[in-house]
């Protein structure tokens, strides 16, 4: 072979070893700067689709305004519930305006409803087998008579002092006509009647004939009223026994909230 032709052949060779190289580097980088297919990243639905972010808190507390406070006394009773012998008047649970008891009797000069009329007459006449004379002060009060009642206590000794003995209009229990005021020749309307023979008798057996003494010694903050043990209230033998029992007073036998107004 020629030297001429040999050279040809080395000089094709390299272009063609070139080439492939050339060839290799290209597809090598390519590969080497392809980024891989990924799987798009979505966001995970919560289990429970209904819990939601919490509110995060406020920068600065303070800034927020309070919740404005209102009070939710009194309660207003209904018609419904006014004429039931259990019914819970207070300070904090207010008679309709309009409220008069049906079957009001008169009994000893005060009226009452039937049924305390009854129960009353058995507990005087059970009294009096005792040796023991009671006699009815008060009874049935409209809305109006505890208006006058109550204006002339406040303009005697101011309403504060009015409030822990007197109720406002529509607030006394007086208004459901279960409710008596009772006495004896020593001692009307004051503490000392509970010191008295018949005051004595009266704790001690009112229950047996429907009626609590309302307001007990020790329970003042709890019924929101001074100590009155001439304050009767009928509840039905029943109840009148098992109120008695617990030691309670109605208020706090059926869980109701008292206490003051407010």
């Amino acid at each position: 072979m020629s030297r001429k032709k040999f050279v040809i052949l080395v000089l094709i060779a390299l272009v063609i070893i070139s080439g492939l190289t050339a060839w290799w580097l290209y597809k090598s980088h390519q590969s080497t700067n392809t980024a891989p297919t990924s799987t798009p990243i979505t966001a995970t639905k919560p289990a429970d689709s209904s819990v939601k972010p919490s509110t995060p808190a406020p920068a600065n507390p303070a800034a927020v305004p309070p919740a404005p406070t209102t009070s939710s006394w009194p309660v207003n009773l209904s018609m419904a519930e006014a004429v039931s012998t259990t019914v819970v008047v207070n300070k904090k649970h207010k008679l309709p305006d309009s409220y008069v008891p049906a079957g009001l009797t008169t009994y000893g000069g005060v009226s009452l409803r039937s049924e305390a009329a009854s129960a009353m007459t058995n507990l005087v006449n059970a009294a009096n087998v005792s040796g023991i004379t009671l006699k009815m002060i008060s009874g049935y009060w409209s809305f109006a008579s505890q208006t006058t009642i109550y204006n002339n206590y406040v303009a005697q000794d101011g309403q504060a002092a009015a409030d822990t003995y007197s109720a406002r209009p529509g607030f006394s229990e007086h208004q459901t006509g279960l409710a008596a005021d009772v006495g004896s020749s020593a001692c009307d309307l004051d503490t000392c009647f509970g010191d008295t023979a018949a005051g004595q008798w009266v704790a001690a057996n009112a229950q047996n004939y429907g009626f609590i003494v309302r307001y007990p010694k020790g329970k003042e903050a709890d019924t929101g009223y001074q100590y009155e043990p001439w304050h009767l209230r009928y509840l039905g033998v029943d109840t009148a026994k098992s109120v008695y029992a617990s030691g309670k007073t109605l208020d706090q036998y059926y869980n109701v909230a008292a206490g003051g107004y407010q």
